[in-house]
This record gives structure tokens, C-alpha cells and sequence, in this order.
């Protein structure tokens, strides 16, 4: 009898995206998005008008990518608009602008309630919550509005939640996004940075960190990820190091901008 041995083969697939989940019922092209609904871009991305018609398109086409991919889910009749759906979109877009792999596999959906809900089996009440079991993310859509309208007070819950998202994509050991070495690399260093008592103490004489951010380390960098697109200007002026670490961590091109 033959016997055939086989050695194991370990490739190195590139990183891909999981299946598309979308449910967008609109068929629209970059154009028109920027035609229909550049109030709601504006709304998250104030920056969109000011954009060379170039770069609103690409900013538009992975808006419509984003919407391709992921399934919105709304919960206990909630008043989802198309234009909500397309602001949800724009936040993140607006995080992951660094990158030219965007579109991440830790979460394939967005669940939306319209307020915050009470989870009986975690004993809590979120406003917004990433479930990386369930491939989740949930938000509560006053609150998505209201940080919105109040963008400059250091919250936003979509730009929270999709952070969390990151990080379970990026930080794994075997994790294969391409930027995924960065993210680890200015991860780290923000670590490193927030352990040195002067500094610690310097971000609590100014208050800039509210006290959610200590609870672990994970929040740490969403509340940072939320303080670096809320409070530039303060970021930049009074932690540089820490600014310019976020910035670098998420590849995001304004952290080298002028303010």
C-alpha cells in the first residue's frame, strides 16, 4: 500500500474582508451621495466642505463601502433615516481615514436603539456598546445626535465604539490587518506615556480626561481617539507627545496638521 505523508503548509493569506452584510436600500453612486446627503457628512465631518471635489468623492465612495458591508439593525422602532445611516457611516470613515484598508472584520453589524438600554444579563444601561461575540455594535440614536450637535465636549459614542472595534481587530497577536503592527507600536507607546507620574498628574490638574478613561485600557483609547477629533486644539497645546501618539496610531493624516 502507498502511503502519502504531507508536510503542514502555513501561507501567509492577505487580509480580507468577511462576507458583505449590508442592507443600504438605497443604490446610489459617490455623486449623488455627496448631492443627498452632504448635510449629514457635515454633521460628523465638518471638514467635508472644505474638501477638494477629489477627495469628497473618496471620502464618499468609502461611506458607500462602509454601508455595503455592514448591516444597520434598528431596534424598538427607532426612526433610522437614511441620512442617520449615512452620518453613522461618515464617523467612521472620519477614524479611518489613514488607512487604505478601512473596513474591519471585528464587527458586520450596527445596532440602533432609539436611547439607551438596559441590559438585563450585564446588569447595565448602555448608550453604546461593542460586542465583539456578537460582531455588534449597538447605539442609542439621541445620543449619537446629541454628541453630534455637542462636538466639542470630548464624547462621541460612534467614535467610541468603532475605536473599541479597532482595537479588537488591531492588537490581537495573530492579527492580520496591515496596520496592525502600528497600531501596536503607538498603542504601546501610549502606555508607556501614561505611566509616568508627571504626566499622569498633568492630564488631571487639566481635568482633559474624564474619569470613564481609567477603567482600562481599552477605554483609555477611546476616550483619546474621541478627545483627538473633539478637543484638537487643547490636545495639541497641551500634550503634543500624547496627541501625535493617537494621531500616529490610527495613521490618521490631521495629526501632522497645522491648527
Amino acid at each position: 500500500m502507498l502511503k502519502f505523508f504531507f508536510r503542514p503548509i502555513f501561507l501567509n493569506y492577505p487580509y480580507q474582508n468577511n462576507d458583505a452584510k449590508g442592507n443600504f436600500d438605497l443604490k446610489i453612486t459617490a455623486e449623488q451621495l455627496i448631492f443627498q446627503f452632504t448635510n449629514d457628512i457635515v454633521k460628523v465631518f465638518p471638514e467635508f466642505v472644505s474638501l477638494p471635489h477629489k477627495f469628497k468623492l473618496n471620502f464618499s465612495k468609502r461611506i458607500l463601502n462602509f454601508l455595503k458591508q455592514y448591516q444597520f439593525v434598528p431596534r424598538e422602532e427607532v426612526n433610522l433615516s437614511n441620512g442617520n445611516k449615512v452620518a453613522i457611516a461618515a464617523s467612521y470613515v472620519k477614524l479611518t481615514l489613514g488607512y487604505s484598508t478601512y473596513l474591519i472584520n471585528s464587527f458586520d453589524k450596527i445596532i440602533v436603539y432609539p436611547t439607551a438600554k438596559y441590559f438585563p444579563h450585564l446588569n447595565e444601561t448602555h448608550s453604546g456598546h461593542f460586542n465583539p461575540k456578537l460582531k455588534s455594535i449597538m447605539l442609542a440614536l439621541d445620543e449619537f445626535e446629541y454628541d453630534v450637535f455637542n462636538n466639542s465636549d470630548g464624547k462621541d459614542i460612534a467614535l467610541h465604539e468603532f475605536a473599541h472595534a479597532l482595537c479588537f481587530e488591531m492588537l490581537p497577536v495573530n492579527a492580520k490587518h496591515p496596520n496592525a503592527d502600528q497600531f501596536k507600536k503607538y498603542f504601546n507607546r501610549i502606555q508607556k506615556w501614561i505611566s509616568v507620574e508627571s504626566n499622569f498628574k498633568e492630564l488631571q490638574q487639566k481635568a482633559f480626561l474624564r474619569n470613564y478613561a481609567s477603567t482600562n485600557n481599552l477605554e483609555l483609547i477611546s476616550v483619546l481617539i474621541e478627545l483627538f477629533f473633539e478637543r484638537e486644539t487643547d490636545f495639541k497645546k497641551y500634550f503634543p507627545e500624547l496627541y501625535l501618539y493617537t494621531g500616529s496610531m490610527i495613521k490618521h493624516p490631521k495629526k501632522n496638521a497645522k491648527t
